[in-house]
């Protein structure tokens, strides 16, 4: 559960989020909407607790985390599955190593574990011919899919993805859609994702929230959208 109240950020000044309400129940995909500038990715970077807002409240499974140590954000972390926009894949790791590195680095799992957890993860995102492979060797659709291998191997409880069909062609953004969508119930994980994404956006998600200017102006399902009479809210579902 991810329950977020009065959230407000800003940065020299300038409002990026102003007063964020948002609650997404346990085992929910919620998408989130706008234009580049919104305050998406800093709404997932306060997540996290990468950013500390100016004030209101963020509560994960019950706890306030912008009260929170660094420390105690670092045992958060461990149960937030996070997959960065760009992938952020380690060059010089192959992907099975990519994808094993959080078990190594949190965990004290012995070596066979390990191997049966990330080709079980790599079997799910459907790379397993591919685990000895570089980044460097890999296309834009499978660079994502093994970012997400990683970011969820930690049996995270939440993934938070931002712009996943980023530089993506449309059958890709819908397949790596259609991973989170499935990996969801899989892994019985909550997941937030941004995105530009508005068809695959609603065909996956349980939710929709409409961020803009820092305000989230509508959410609900596509047929609660439809009910809006605001015309920026009907002009996206026309897309």
């Amino acid at each position: 559960m991810i329950k977020v109240q009065g959230l407000y950020k800003s940065f020299n000044g300038q409002a990026v989020l102003n007063d964020i309400n948002l609650y997404v129940p346990e085992g929910e995909i919620l998408a989130i909407l706008g234009e580049s500038g919104s305050g998406k990715s800093v709404f997932l970077q306060h997540l996290i607790g990468l950013l500390k807002p100016d004030r209101g409240t963020i509560e994960i499974d019950g706890t306030d985390i912008t009260k929170l140590s660094e420390e105690q954000l670092l045992k958060l972390r461990a149960k937030i599955g996070y997959l960065f926009q760009e992938g952020a894949l380690y060059d010089f790791f192959t992907v099975y190593e990519n994808v094993a590195f959080p078990l190594m680095e949190h965990t004290r799992m012995k070596s066979k574990e390990i191997t049966q957890k990330v080709e079980h993860m790599l079997h799910l995102v459907g790379l397993e011919k591919a685990a000895y492979k570089y980044p460097s060797e890999l296309s834009g659709g499978m660079k994502k899919r093994a970012a997400l291998a990683r970011s969820v191997i930690l049996d995270s409880k939440f993934l938070l993805c931002d712009e996943p069909t980023s530089g993506l062609d449309p059958l890709r953004s819908r397949q790596i859609m259609d991973l989170i969508a499935n990996l969801t119930p899989e892994l019985k994980c909550t997941t937030i994702i941004t995105s530009h994404d508005i068809p695959n956006s609603f065909r996956v998600a349980d939710r929709v929230a409409i961020i803009k200017e820092g305000h989230i102006i509508a959410i609900g399902t596509r047929e609660e959208l439809e009910l809006s009479r605001d015309n920026s809210i009907q002009e996206l579902l026309k897309v």
